[in-house]
C-alpha cells in the first residue's frame, strides 16, 4: 500500500481548489488570467522540486524508473514488475509452484528489459505489445498485438507460472 505524504496531499488539494475557484470566478471577473499556462508551470516546478528533494517518484521494490537493476521474484513484494524509462532484468527463475498457479505481470514502458524464467518450471507467458516488442526464446515475437509463449514443461490444466508480459514503446526479451 502506498501512502501519499502530507506535502503532496496539500499541494494537490490547493491546486484543485484553486482550479475550481478559477472556473467559478472567471465568468464574473473581466480579467483574463492564463490559468492553464500557470497550472502547467506550477506542475512543472512542483515535479522539479519533488525530483530534487525526493528522487524518483516511485518508491516501490517492483518498479524501476530512470535506473538499471535486477528485480528478483519474492511473494512478499507483490506480483507486478514495472520497468519505465529504464533498462533492467526481472528474474522469475526463483518461482516455486506449490499446487496452485503463480500469476505475475511484467510491464515495460519506454524501456528495455529481460525476463528470466526457469525452464524446469512450467510457464505460460501471454505476450502483448503496442509499438514495442516482446521476444520469446522459440523465436516467437509480437510487435503489435497479442500471442502466447509456453515453456516445454507446460501442460494445460496443471499448476504453472502465468505471466502477462507487456511492452509499450519498449522491448522485453524472455530468456530461459
Amino acid at each position: 500500500m502506498k501512502m501519499v505524504s502530507l506535502v503532496d496531499g496539500i499541494f494537490w488539494g490547493v491546486l484543485l481548489i484553486a482550479l475550481g475557484v478559477w472556473f467559478i470566478v472567471r465568468r464574473y471577473v473581466p480579467v483574463h488570467i492564463p490559468a492553464i499556462r500557470i497550472i502547467i508551470a506550477v506542475l512543472l516546478v512542483y515535479v522539479g522540486i519533488r525530483v530534487l528533494v525526493h528522487g524518483p517518484f516511485v518508491r516501490d521494490r517492483n518498479t524501476m524508473v530512470f535506473g538499471q537493476s535486477t528485480m528478483q521474484f519474492s511473494p512478499d513484494h507483490g506480483k507486478d514488475y514495472n520497468v519505465v524509462f529504464s533498462t533492467g532484468t526481472v528474474d522469475l527463475s526463483g518461482v516455486t509452484l506449490s499446487g496452485s498457479p503463480v500469476r505475475t505481470q511484467v510491464n515495460v514502458v519506454f524501456g528495455n528489459a529481460t525476463l528470466r524464467l526457469n525452464p524446469s518450471v512450467p510457464a505460460r507467458v501471454s505476450m502483448s505489445s503496442a509499438f514495442g516488442t516482446v521476444e520469446a526464446p522459440n523465436g516467437r515475437s509480437v510487435a503489435f498485438g497479442d500471442t502466447v509463449y509456453t515453456t516445454a514443461s507446460y501442460k494445460d490444466g496443471a499448476p504453472a507460472l502465468e505471466v502477462h508480459a507487456t511492452a509499450v514503446f519498449g522491448r522485453l526479451l524472455i530468456t530461459p
